[in-house]
């Protein structure tokens, strides 16, 4: 008995320790995390935003998005929570890809942990762990493509429109998925289990797939109308709900599995409860250009270089020996 009540003291020691630090790094970024789980608080802080700037909404030819219906998507991301039929020119899939394969990805999203993509199983012996995802830092200082995205009309009146203000762009995320043998929790820290966004009171995501996706590539996975529709103990109890508990309360007919070639788009509202499913057969690339209301700086791929540590095995490689295994 003693031994329980040790390790619940430990436990709450160290959520006390945990609250205090991110409390204290950015208080305002602490309470909407705390409070933007709830739907009531969320249209609260919703019902007092700006109107949107018109020169968001007035019409623009120069998007590389075209026949897209602006209404309707912003119709259904309000019923659904998500939007599939943005499709990328096969020149800026390129264009990413090869970043991709030319610059340092870093494991779990450490800055310590760089490597090539093509150096993954040399880079997890001399980490001594298994890498499941990798993520790249100051992505749009370094991809024109990217950039680009970030600044398009049409991703720009989508977000202007769903989030009812002049909507704010808070940050890129290129990461890789790696077919892994791995657990639950290994599968939780790559954002592989069912689990709600927290980054703003609103806020809106663009994911693109950057190399082919199909059921075996780790297809990202939403449940539709979960952005709208949480019972009280899952916004007390955030994550703590299983996959069983979310399709016996969803229901398995709203449970969507996103395939598609690499370019394929979708728009989403990641307060939704979703997953990327852990890649079975090859590894999955996608990028995520994400909009809100307020930008609390917690989202950006920005970091100094300075901090920046990456490992290199082999100064000559074959790029594209490498992009074919991911096809």
């Amino acid at each position: 008995m003693n031994d329980f009540f040790h390790k619940i003291h430990v436990k709450l020691l160290y959520y006390l320790i945990d609250n205090w630090e991110d409390l204290s790094a950015n208080p305002r970024w602490f309470i909407m995390r705390k409070f933007a789980r709830f739907h009531f608080i969320r249209a609260w802080k919703n019902a007092y935003l700006k109107e949107a700037d018109e020169s968001i909404l007035s019409p623009n030819s120069n998007s590389i998005f075209t026949d897209i219906d602006i209404p309707q998507v912003v119709e259904l991301l309000e019923e659904y929570g998500l939007f599939q039929g943005l499709k990328l020119p096969q020149t800026i899939v390129k264009e990413i890809l090869d970043f991709s394969l030319s610059t340092n990805c870093y494991a779990g999203r450490k800055p310590s942990m760089g490597f090539h993509v093509w150096e993954r199983e040399k880079a997890q012996l001399y980490y001594q762990t298994k890498i499941l995802s990798a993520k790249y830092f100051n992505t749009a200082s370094q991809c024109p493509a990217i950039k680009m995205l970030e600044q398009d009309p049409t991703l720009l009146k989508i977000a202007a429109r769903y989030l009812k203000t002049t909507p704010l762009h808070i940050g890129n995320s290129l990461f890789w998925s790696f077919p892994t043998d791995s657990d639950i929790y290994e599968q939780s820290k790559s954002a592989q289990v069912f689990h709600c966004d927290l980054d703003d009171y609103k806020f809106l995501k663009f994911f693109f797939y950057l190399t082919d996706v199909d059921l075996g590539c780790g297809p990202h996975v939403y449940i539709l109308k979960s952005h709208k529709k949480k019972n009280f103990s899952s916004q007390i109890l955030r994550g703590r709900a299983t996959e069983k508990d979310l399709i016996d309360y969803y229901g398995i007919e709203n449970v969507v599995h996103i395939c598609g070639s690499a370019g394929w788009g979708f728009a989403e509202d990641s307060f939704g409860n979703h997953k990327g499913s852990p890649p079975i057969t090859k590894p999955r690339l996608i990028l995520q250009v994400e909009f809100a209301t307020y930008d609390y700086g917690m989202q950006q791929d920005i970091i100094d270089p300075i901090h920046l540590k990456s490992i290199s095995f082999s100064p000559v490689v074959s790029l594209k020996s490498y992009s074919a295994k991911t096809k």
